[in-house]
């Protein structure tokens, strides 16, 4: 996750994602840790990466739901349309997650990056 070339963070993100949830146990949360400060990267390929990952550990808590909030606001519109889809993901089992996108919604109304976070709730309230 930390070398220098983008390709092998990208898929340093991507092999941890693949494990899954199940397959970490008490490992999942060092894991996410892991991942979390990815999301900064300079490489929004590794961020798109890391967003996948997450959304593959299923792992819906209070510090992952709010670092993807704020990549509602990447200046990449990839960056931004996997966040809307994962926190529409990992918002099933969660009233946590339509509420933190609400929030952000109406924090956010004159951002031009709103429009993800009312995708991420449309997106979410319709697979309710």
């Amino acid at each position: 996750l930390k070398d220098q070339d983008s390709d092998l963070r990208c898929a340093a993100a991507t092999a941890l994602g693949q494990l899954g949830n199940g397959q970490l146990g008490n490992l999942s949360e060092t894991v996410v840790s892991a991942l979390l400060p990815q999301l900064e990267d300079q490489d929004s390929d590794v961020r798109c990466a890391t967003i996948n990952a997450l959304s593959q550990l299923g792992n819906s808590s209070q510090v992952v739901i709010t670092a993807l909030l704020g990549c509602l606001k990447d200046e990449e519109s990839g960056v931004r349309a996997s966040a809307a889809e994962t926190l529409a993901e990992l918002g099933k089992p969660s009233s946590y997650v339509s509420s933190a996108l609400a929030q952000w919604i109406e924090l956010h109304q004159s951002s031009d990056y709103v429009g993800s976070g009312i995708d991420a709730l449309w997106n979410l309230e319709i697979a309710q």
